[in-house]
């Protein structure tokens, strides 16, 4: 897949590319946040990767303002901001993980892997009046926006693909929160939660069945 680093620092930079590369992925290496909308915007990208401490723009403005003129790429940003404080911060400017420096190359490879995978299928899911726009990240009922938060609107993604089907916890989990996350497994049940009560507001919406032992099934 091709990947856009958005990475200042020399070593870093070289270590990941050059990794990347050695995996089969074809790798476009920006050192500023200069042209990373152009960039972006050709939607040539699975996904970005984007360091906070860039010299001409703070990491998570860029982030923002990516979202704001409806960039969907997945990003995944990379940064020594180490706290919990930071890692909130990330998400709510639309990235799609967080990983802090020092890392393992190979869990950085994972978490690539799986926020591409996630976000990166510029579709439109339909399950009866449902539309789900996934690379926008948007979902509607009746032509009615639902107003998701970033981790429901993952999960919504992950049981509209399939509809009809039983989807695992284990599934949901691994889509809408990546691979290799220490989550408990009801935490899915919650956020399924919030899901059932948003659709019921909405005659016709489609239903989320609970599939005891199984998980769980979207349908319309």
């Amino acid at each position: 897949m091709n990947i856009l680093l958005v990475e200042d620092d020399p070593g870093i930079g070289r270590f990941v590319s050059r990794g990347l590369s050695a995996e089969g992925h074809a790798v476009d290496w920006l050192r500023s946040g200069g042209g990373v909308a152009a960039s972006l915007k050709t939607d040539a990208y699975a996904a970005a990767i984007l360091d906070l401490g860039l010299p001409d723009i703070d990491g998570l403005e860029l982030c923002k303002a990516l979202r704001r003129d409806g960039v969907g790429t997945p990003i995944l940003i990379l940064t020594a901001r180490d706290s919990l404080d930071d890692k909130l911060d990330g998400f709510r400017s639309g990235a799609d993980d967080y990983l802090s420096k020092p890392f393992a190359f190979e869990e950085l490879l994972a978490r690539l892997t799986a926020v591409a995978r996630r976000g990166g299928q510029g579709v439109v899911l339909t399950v009866g009046s449902l539309r789900v726009d996934v690379r926008a990240r948007i979902a509607a009922v009746g032509g009615t926006d639902l107003a998701l938060p970033r981790r429901e609107i993952d999960v919504l993604i992950s049981l509209a693909r399939r509809p009809g089907e039983v989807v695992s916890r284990e599934q949901i989990l691994d889509e809408a929160w990546g691979e290799g996350e220490d989550i408990a497994a009801n935490t899915v049940d919650v956020y399924v939660g919030y899901l059932r009560r948003r659709l019921a507001a909405f005659d016709g919406a489609p239903s989320i069945d609970t599939v005891r032992g199984l998980g769980f099934r979207i349908t319309a």
